[in-house]
């Protein structure tokens, strides 16, 4: 059979207001080898589709997009030709909760075309592949985060691209301690010994990091050495709160991710749990019985899908709700004045895929 000729999207648009919508998998390659130029290309790939459009996953970076993209004037023919080349060979690992032992390999990319016109310029055609698709379309039960597409494009460090990647997913926590050997792991230099000493690490990597942040993106931050003994052991990260002009719509949506949403434990009240679960529906408004209904259906789902207890299931109902308040919001055509009758169906019909 003949393959399905995909329409692309063509043109980049006003970079201003592109938005990167990125799931939770595509999140963790901050593990791969994927090069900053890679980043960057992948970034605007996900700025530029539709995630509910999956059948227009081709699309056509007109001549100075690419450019733009990767913050530079021009490019020549081998230098795009071996970035894009890694990136379409590059076999990544990402998480997925699918798969309950073993690892998942995913190709990201399966088509590239460039043309050069007579001005030096490139247009590039990118398509994804389809077993990458999951994580590109239609991923509010993956989990994911947005940002603006204009606060990569000019970061010339792969360790700023993934500081900010870090501290973006964090945002919510303002204040929070890691320590040093994870952040290392992070920012993948655990195996470079001459970070072995801090004060090396923090010259090095730390101090340009934030700098670079700084002149180049709206993300103001400060961080602090924790010491236990006369040995940093962790950093304090205090985020500053972005202007309003600078926030990305609904800035962080995750569900999934370790600390992002409200801390369950064996030791609350019904009450208690119950408010945290209505929390998952904010800003909406709904009455103890109603959450309660809604509670019930989500957990009919959530035990097919697997066998939780204690506060593992209350953190995945939470993510359930999260989930259809995403879901409703995204596919309403106009307000949603009563928020219980309008999940009410989605979650008796598991319209997310759960």
């Amino acid at each position: 059979m003949a393959r399905k000729k995909i329409d692309p999207i063509v043109g980049l648009g006003y970079e201003d207001k592109l938005t990167v919508q990125k799931s939770l998998p595509l999140f963790a390659l901050w593990r791969s080898d994927l090069t900053l130029s890679e980043f960057k290309i992948l970034d605007t790939y996900l700025s530029r589709i539709d995630s509910h459009k999956p059948e227009k996953r081709a699309i056509i970076l007109e001549k100075g997009e690419i450019e733009n993209a990767l913050g530079i004037q021009k490019i020549n023919n081998q230098d795009l030709k071996l970035r894009l080349k890694h990136l379409m060979g590059n076999v990544v690992e990402v998480p997925d909760k699918d798969e309950n032992k073993g690892f998942q390999l995913v190709t990201l990319f399966e088509e590239a075309e460039a043309e050069q016109d007579d001005d030096g310029l490139w247009n590039v055609k990118l398509e994804c592949t389809q077993k990458a698709m999951k994580y590109f379309f239609n991923i509010e039960n993956l989990g994911y985060l947005r940002y603006k597409l204009r606060c990569i494009t000019s970061l010339t460090s792969r360790y700023t691209y993934i500081m900010f990647i870090y501290l973006e997913a964090n945002r919510f926590r303002k204040s929070w301690e890691i320590s040093l050997e994870e952040l290392k792991k992070i920012l993948h230099c655990e195996n470079e010994a001459t970070y072995n000493e801090f004060r090396f690490f923090n010259v090095k990597i730390l101090k340009k990091v934030q700098k670079e942040m700084h002149e180049k993106t709206e993300c103001r931050y400060s961080y602090f050495p924790v010491k236990r003994g006369r040995s940093v052991k962790a950093i304090r990260f205090e985020v500053e709160t972005l202007p309003k002009q600078y926030e990305a719509p609904e800035q962080l949506e995750m569900p999934g991710f370790t600390d992002s949403e409200p801390v369950f434990d064996v030791s609350q009240s019904e009450t208690e749990r119950r408010d945290l679960y209505r929390d998952a529906l904010a800003p909406y408004v709904v009455t103890d019985d109603q959450i309660d209904e809604l509670v019930q259906l989500a957990r009919k789902h959530i035990d097919a899908h697997g066998h939780f207890t204690g506060s593992a299931l209350d953190q995945q109902i939470y993510n359930y709700l999260l989930s259809a308040k995403r879901h409703a919001t995204t596919n309403s055509r106009g307000e949603i004045k009563n928020i219980y009758r309008y999940l009410l169906p989605i979650i008796k019909n598991n319209d997310m895929g759960w």
